[in-house]
């Protein structure tokens, strides 16, 4: 495969089938470390749900000399990466045998020949095993290049070593061909190298460090001095060797470090020599080093030794600007001041010191500092136990580098043949090859690092008749020769599919005559692909597979009879998924055209393509909600008085109830005998506000009363009484019959009782204090008299007349009389809500004064006066409650709801302000609307994908389906919305409801939501009434198209349209245990687990069982039942008192949104057991040379294995976000638990930060849908949500009144009628990492003010989110202090 057409993409797929199919582990295997880490991060990221484990040189894996210590290292382990030699020496010592691997992936395998490391594990074990019948793993081998030279028989010899035939891949080769792009090559003479003698000789610095080492006393190299100390005859002739040849370690350091010097003066100039010295002395002599750990394995007598050495050298720091370059340094300037555009280039160097200090040169020099940011990037060179070399000064941490070349930090890469092969690197428009390439291997692979359109790549020799710049002229006119070849097939190709003229049939529909042929049938099949679905990170395109009849390779120079395979995405039923083409053809583009048209068929004949032969996203079914207008004429409401009025007139039978008014505050208490020509429906106890510190109860008990006298006696007509004392004052009551008669039960009433006395101050002061006095037409409190009229100021409401009232005569204090009282609900009170700014009492003694001959008493308690304003809001919750009953007992019967109270607060509007409103419940409705339009929708159409799905839902459930249901019902009419209050009610007599009855045609405007409300408040009432069976039949009513199945009927289809017997994956096996729920069919957890990126291993026709889909429809079902058991809970609480559809409705939302649920899916773990490996120190003063091995330690240690890990997925971008966001979880982790367990506000802020992707909360839901289809419980799903955090959660919130609303709409609520703008900046990040390169800040102004001000953000919503926050603090301290003042 191509340099860049992602080989190791294969190698993760490959593995993941491998690893869910067997239980052995898989071994990864590379030519390098760099190569190795950076394969090992890919495999980390991409596989979590098992442990990887890399292991090289690093490790003191040569230390690893026993059984049990392999054994702890590999356990629980279940994918390795190491270097090649590692899996070797393993093997060699039998401490891995080849049968407990199932599969070895060799990256870069064209290294496997002659006495390679894999070449000799292949030779010595692979073949040995297989030809004796022993078990022997798979294997898969990668490489941009089989060959290693020009010699192609080479390629055979790299097959039968690893019993693999090479292939390159055929899907689609002119797509690979037009993507990966071929540079330009161009060979570039610099000249002769620089002569040292011939220039002047060698450096002062050069010259020094010559002269230190060869003044260098080996007699106190740390190394001679305890071999001339011991006197042996092991130890004389080691004496005599080193002291002959200066054979020690830092003999050795010091020769290569002049050798160094010397050729770092050869080919990069003076300047570069003298640096490279001053460099690498002061390095080692601040102990620095080149690592994090700086000159490890030296002993200190070492350290010393060369310390000296070093000091005695005069090497100046050489000047800034470098000057004083070799001309093959000076033609790479040239190569990078003349290109062109914006590079992004690698310089390939030879030794890891070149890379060090060319880098340097670059980043400094003129010519380049501007245009070039400048990074470089090695190998590893060292292993634990061996001495850090101190005379390579290259960077500390080369994968810095790395990370800011592959985002665009730095431009320009100079970097050794370390990432010639296997290393991610962002695809270049320049690569310049230094020194020359040593074989074809690396030039293939540094070619192919120059993929960009225009790109070019510099081979730089010494002159042009340099035999290898021929050598590297004639492989690439080779190369594109091939090219050309190809090309020429391709078009042949094309030819050859336009010659094919097919008979082939035509797809017709019977109905509308719509047809289909085979050459319109991909464009058709990838426009149905593309409705599936709009989840990202998923490529919903067809995947086609074309092979040849008779098995072979397919090769475009040699034609043979072709099929093709089509695969459709993983969210479609298996049945539909998989398409063959049905005949065999000469071309390939044909083969696919005929799949292509198979698989449509099969969807036509799944219902899953309408008559016109289009997806169904353009049929009536799923074409989308209807469109829902604001307002809508609808029937006036209800009016029951005229039907009471005509049974007045028949003089019928009367039905009677008796009418309790009793004060909560006092022991004031009247009985009334309540009477209608109707049945009186029950309505139960409520209260009447009389003002904030008051109110009554009313209480309707069945029954008539035995004692109370006939209508029409004596007592008739005191309804008439009591409006007349209640509203006397302000309207005429009329002499006429009112709809409800209420007869007193204590004592007779009539209009004569009001003002029916003179005020006396001999009146018991008991009979002033309980009725009302009456003056200036008007009712009034009693509060007490006065001997003569009081002054102005002493008085806190005074009459315009009140200076030319008399003086000496006697007063009464009184109060006025409410305009309204007897409310269902009283606005702004005082004590639920106080006033910010209160003004001080008043100190005025007498709140009103009246002179007592101008005042009446009435002949009765006030308390009558206040039941007859208490009448208004008796009679409407009567109105209110016959309405309901007419609903329900001409309507509503088959629901079987047999409480009225439900069903009359479900068809109250909170606009009425009346009794009650349906608000609560039908946020209940809705949701049971939910789940059972979901459960419906997902058995009914076992093969429509969730994107159908979502949609047919929506259509059920959408207000304005709902509304047209509602008005074709006849619901309109029931809906009570017109606003109750005293302001502008008057008495409806049954006297004008004869003469004058209200039009039984008038209409009105309503809000189409609210009618929809109505509807799910109904479905709510009704699951209230008798569970979800009433509540179906209720949807039943509205929703009469559908034909509602009960839940455990679509249950029980989707159950057994689950495939039977299917083992879990072995990679998921644990998550039965993680969640705590065993399942009866395997087949539902693998699907919740599985992402609609996910790409199955290719399906045989005949055996479809073990074909899953992805996790779309079970997290479908899953959100439904996830917000059912969450709004049933919340519904539930009742204590200190029922939650408001606003405090259910901020729960509900920060109980299951995808942050929350993200987070406790992190949150969630499995524990496995792992060992690590540490080595003691070894003995003081040991030497390389001849040191012991240092004990090891096997340190036991936990691996935490999230719930999200285990989710199957086939794209590349997930991985990432998910190594990033579990970055983020750890870092956010604390704060967010402290937050749940004991923080005053939800941490809205805290999992913006998060920045948790859909997938999270996606797969969470689909594991709830699936328990419930495998369990047929919600108890069970009710446990599972138990055991996931998210119940005691909402009972930690409950308890201690947790803050939840969001910040921003708390900002908003504040702000009040101030605009409130969210200004967002962004600014380089500071330490680039997987998050992102930007960080982001908000600046919150409120009517222009800025309010608040955040920086440092990870998102554009966490910055939000936070400065809303502290923009509502700072607006609550404001409001604080300016109440204080």
């Amino acid at each position: 495969m191509d340099t860049g057409s992602g080989k190791t993409r294969v190698a993760v797929l490959r593995i993941m089938v491998e690893l869910e199919r067997s239980e052995k582990r898989v071994w990864f295997l590379t030519p390098t470390v760099p190569l190795a880490l950076q394969q090992f991060e890919v495999l980390q990221a991409e596989i979590p749900a098992v442990q990887c484990r890399l292991i090289c040189g690093l490790d003191n894996v040569e230390a690893w000399s026993e059984q049990r210590v392999w054994d702890a290292v590999l356990y629980n382990v279940r994918v390795v990466v190491s270097t090649f030699k590692i899996l070797f020496d393993a093997v060699s010592h039998a401490f891995v045998r080849l049968s407990s691997l199932s599969l070895i992936v060799i990256d870069e395998a064209h290294n496997c020949i002659k006495k390679n490391p894999v070449a000799r594990l292949m030779n010595e074990f692979y073949w040995p095993a297989k030809q004796i019948g022993h078990e022997v793993p798979h294997i898969l081998g990668l490489t941009a290049s089989p060959l290693v030279t020009s010699k192609a028989e080479e390629l055979e010899v790299l097959e039968t070593t690893l019993d693999a035939i090479c292939r390159r891949p055929n899907k689609h080769r002119d797509e690979l061909i037009a993507q990966v792009n071929r540079p330009d090559m161009i060979a570039t003479p610099y000249g002769s190298l620089l002569d040292v003698a011939a220039y002047g000789g060698p450096t002062s610095s050069m010259s020094s460090l010559k002269k230190a080492y060869l003044e260098l006393d080996i007699k106190k190299d740390p190394y001679i001095v305890p071999l001339l100390a011991t006197n042996t005859l092991q130890s004389r002739a080691k004496l005599r060797e080193a002291l002959i040849k200066r054979n020690t370690y830092a003999q050795r350091q010091m020769k290569a470090f002049c050798a160094r010097a010397w050729e770092m003066c050869v080919h990069l100039g003076p300047w570069a020599a003298d640096y490279y010295i001053h460099r690498t002395i002061s390095g080692f002599l601040t102990g620095s080093g080149t690592s994090d750990k700086p000159l490890e394995g030296w002993t200190d007598e070492e350290k010393k030794y060369l310390a000296t050495a070093f000091r005695s050298v005069d090497a100046p720091q050489s000047s800034e600007e470098p000057t004083r370059l070799s001309a093959k340094v000076d033609a790479l300037l040239d190569i990078l001041d003349s290109h062109s555009g914006s590079p992004v280039g690698i310089v390939f160097v030879k030794e890891r010191a070149t890379a060090a200090v060319l880098s340097h040169i670059l980043s400094v020099h003129p010519r380049t500092k501007d245009r070039y940011r400048v990074g470089s990037m090695v190998g590893t060179s060292n292993s634990p136990g061996q001495k850090q070399d101190f005379l390579d000064p290259s960077q500390k941490d080369y994968s810095l580098s790395l990370q800011r070349f592959r985002k665009g930090k730095t431009n320009l890469l100079v970097a050794t043949s370390v990432i010639e092969e296997g290393i991610d690197i962002p695809a270049c428009n320049l690569v310049i090859c230094f020194d020359k390439p040593e074989n074809l291997k690396a030039f293939i692979q540094r070619r192919g690092r120059a993929r960009m359109s225009t790109s070019q790549l510099y081979l730089m020799l010494q002159d042009t008749t340099d035999q290898s710049a021929t050598e590297w002229q004639r492989l690439e006119e080779e190369m594109k020769r091939m090219y050309e070849d190809e090309m020429r097939q391709k078009k042949m190709l094309e030819e050859l599919e336009s010659s094919e003229i097919p008979e082939y049939p035509v797809l017709e529909d019977e109905v509308t005559g719509a047809r289909l042929t085979i050459d319109d049938a991909k464009q058709h099949l990838e426009h149905f692909c593309a409705t599936i679905s709009t989840r990202e990170f998923v490529n919903w395109s067809p995947f086609y597979v074309v092979h040849s009849l008779d098995g072979s390779p397919i090769d475009n120079s040699r034609p043979s009879l072709l099929k093709a395979t089509v695969h459709l995405p993983v969210s479609l039923a298996p049945e539909v998924r998989r398409a063959e083409s049905l005949r065999a053809w000469n071309s390939e583009a044909n083969a696919c055209k005929d799949a292509a048209f198979q698989a449509y068929v099969n969807l036509y004949r799944a219902s899953l393509v309408n008559h016109n032969l289009l997806p169904l996203t353009h049929s009536k079914l799923l074409k989308g909600a209807e469109a829902r207008l604001g307002l809508a004429i609808v029937k006036a409401q209800m009016n029951p008085w005229p039907e009471v009025a005509n049974a007045w007139r028949n003089n019928g039978e009367l039905f009677k109830r008796r009418l309790t008014v009793s004060s909560l505050e006092s022991s004031a208490r009247v009985e009334f005998e309540m009477a209608l020509p109707i049945p009186i429906p029950h309505v139960p106890d409520f209260t009447l506000h009389w003002d904030y510190r008051s109110s009554w109860l009313i209480s309707m008990v069945p029954g008539g009363v035995a004692s109370s006298p006939a209508v029409g006696g004596g007592r008739a007509g005191q309804s008439t009484a009591l409006l007349e004392m209640a509203f006397g004052h302000r309207w005429l009551v009329e002499n006429k019959q009112y709809p409800i008669q209420l007869v007193s039960l204590e004592r007779d009433l009539s209009v004569e009782d009001v003002g029916a006395k003179d005020f006396d101050v001999g009146l018991a002061e008991n009979l002033l204090a309980t009725n009302l006095l009456r003056g200036r037409h008007r009712p009034f409190f009693f509060l007490g008299h006065l001997p003569a009229k009081p002054p102005a100021a002493l008085v806190k409401r005074l009459q315009t007349d009140f200076d030319s009232l008399p003086e000496d005569v006697p007063y009464v204090v009184v109060k006025d009389w409410p305009k309204k009282a007897g409310l269902f609900h009283l606005n702004n009170n005082p004590v639920l809500h106080p006033n910010p700014n209160p003004q001080p009492p008043s100190t005025k003694p007498y709140h009103q004064v009246l002179p007592a001959d101008r005042v009446k008493v009435d002949d009765v308690p006030a308390v009558y006066s206040q039941v007859g304003m208490m009448i208004p809001a008796i009679t409407h919750a009567l109105e209110v409650y016959l309405v309901a009953a007419d609903l329900l007992e001409s309507r509503l019967e088959k629901t079987g709801i047999t409480d009225l109270s439900l069903v009359a607060t479900a068809i109250t509007a909170s606009a009425s302000r009346g009794l009650g409103d349906y608000e609560r419940i039908e946020f209940l409705g809705d949701s049971i609307l939910k789940l059972c339009a979901t459960i419906d929708c997902t058995a009914e159409n076992l093969h429509f994908p969730e994107g159908y799905l979502s949609l047919l839902k929506e259509k059920i459930v959408s207000n304005s389906r709902l509304f047209r249901a509602a008005t074709q019902f006849g619901l309109d009419k029931y809906i009570i919305l017109k606003c109750f209050t005293h302001q502008k009610w008057r008495p409806t007599y049954v006297e004008d409801l004869l003469e004058q009855p209200p039009s039984i045609t008038g209409t009105r405007k309503i809000s189409t939501k609210t009618v929809a409300d109505v509807v799910e408040a109904l479905i709510g009432a009704s699951f209230i009434s008798g569970g979800i069976s009433k509540a179906l039949a209720c949807m039943s009513l509205f929703l009469p198209e559908r034909k509602w199945q009960s839940i455990e009927a679509g249950r029980e289809a989707l159950y057994k349209n689950a495939p039977a017997n299917d083992p879990l994956p072995i990679t998921i096996q644990p998550v039965e245990q993680l969640i705590g729920y065993t399942f009866s069919k395997k087949s539902l957890l693998t699907e919740a687990l599985t992402h609609p990126s996910y790409k199955p291993p290719v399906l045989q026709r005949q055996d479809l069982s073990g074909a899953i889909i992805s996790l779309d429809r079970a997290e479908f079902l899953g959100d439904a039942i996830l917000d059912h058991i969450v709004v049933t809970k919340i519904f539930a609480v009742n204590d200190p008192r029922p939650l408001t559809q606003s405090e259910m409705h901020l729960l509900r939302t920060a109980l299951v949104n995808a942050d929350i649920l993200a987070f406790l899916a992190m949150e969630w773990s499995i524990t496995q057991n792992r060992f690590d490996i540490t080595a003691g120190p070894g003995p003081s003063g040991s030497e390389a040379e001849g040191g012991s091995e240092p004990p090891l330690s096997l340190m036991p240690f936990t691996v935490e294995l999230p719930l999200w890990s285990f989710m199957r997925h086939g794209s590349s971008e997930i991985a990432l976000i998910q190594r990033a966001t579990k970055q983020r979880y750890a870092e956010l982790r604390g704060d967010i638990r402290a937050a749940m367990r004991t923080g005053s506000h939800y941490p809205w802020a805290l999992l913006a930060r998060l920045q948790a992707q859909k997938f999270f909360s996606n797969m969470f839901e689909a594991v709830l849908g699936a328990v419930w289809v495998d369990s047929g419980s919600l108890a069970e799903c009710e446990k599972l949500v138990e055991r996931a955090g998210i119940l005691p959660y909402l009972r930690r919130m409950l308890a201690d009144k947790v803050h939840v609303l969001h910040p921003k709409e708390e900002l908003g609520h504040l702000a009040i009628s101030e605009k409130v703008d969210y200004v967002i900046a962004t600014s380089p990040s500071p330490s680039p990492s997987d998050s992102g390169d930007v960080v982001f800040s908000c600046r919150v102004l409120v009517g222009g003010r800025c309010v608040a001000d955040v920086a440092g953000g990870m998102s554009r919503e966490e910055v939000r989110v936070r400065a809303a926050e502290e923009a509502c603090r700072f607006l609550k301290s404001r409001g604080a202090a300016a109440g204080g003042v």
